[in-house]
């Protein structure tokens, strides 16, 4: 079944240990379930080397909750975040992958959840130690917004002053040849 829309990002830990846990073990596991391949649209291992899991047309298996298989790109970071912390490898290629994929479906930060974040999800995922990452990091991407568009009314502010002197100078001097 296709996806139609790609309106949230939702991130999942495997809930098992960080470095021992595979691409393949996941996908073989969630083959066995019945899900037809890994249930993820992207998957990260420990040394933060990223893993295409389901194509993005596809529904995931990720997030029952609130229809999210049907609206949202699923990425599972392996780990078990109620117990240890995602490696700065997970962090910074997760990072690279949120942004390239908001920018390509035009997600906004606020749609990028831990899977425990959905409405109607009851589960710990993607675990608190993780979870405290995701919340800072949307706080972060806020503030840059902000500031960004600070900086680009102060350089349309900066341009009008110098269109109105420039149209001051110009029609100024037209007035004293008349």
């Amino acid at each position: 079944m296709e996806l139609k829309l790609h309106k949230y990002l939702i991130i999942h830990h495997t809930a098992t240990a960080r470095d021992k846990t595979t691409f393949e073990a996941v996908r073989n596991y969630h083959i066995r379930k019945g899900w037809g391949d890994i249930a993820y649209h992207y998957f990260i291992s420990g040394d933060g080397r990223l893993y295409r899991g389901r194509e993005e047309n596809v529904v995931g298996a990720h997030c029952r909750a609130n229809g999210m298989n049907f609206k949202s790109l699923g990425i599972c970071l392996t780990g078990n975040f109620e117990q240890e912390h995602p490696s700065e490898a997970q962090l910074k290629t997760l990072e690279e992958l949120i942004e390239k994929l908001r920018a390509k479906y035009n997600i906004p930060i606020d749609n990028v959840l831990g899977h425990k974040e959905v409405p109607g999800a009851r589960t710990v995922c993607p675990g608190r130690n993780f979870l405290e990452w995701l919340i800072a990091y949307r706080e972060r991407k806020k503030k840059e917004k902000i500031e960004d568009e600070k900086f680009f009314l102060s350089r349309i502010i900066t341009l009008l002053e110098e269109l109105i002197k420039y149209l001051k100078m110009k029609y100024g001097e037209e007035k004293e040849r008349v």
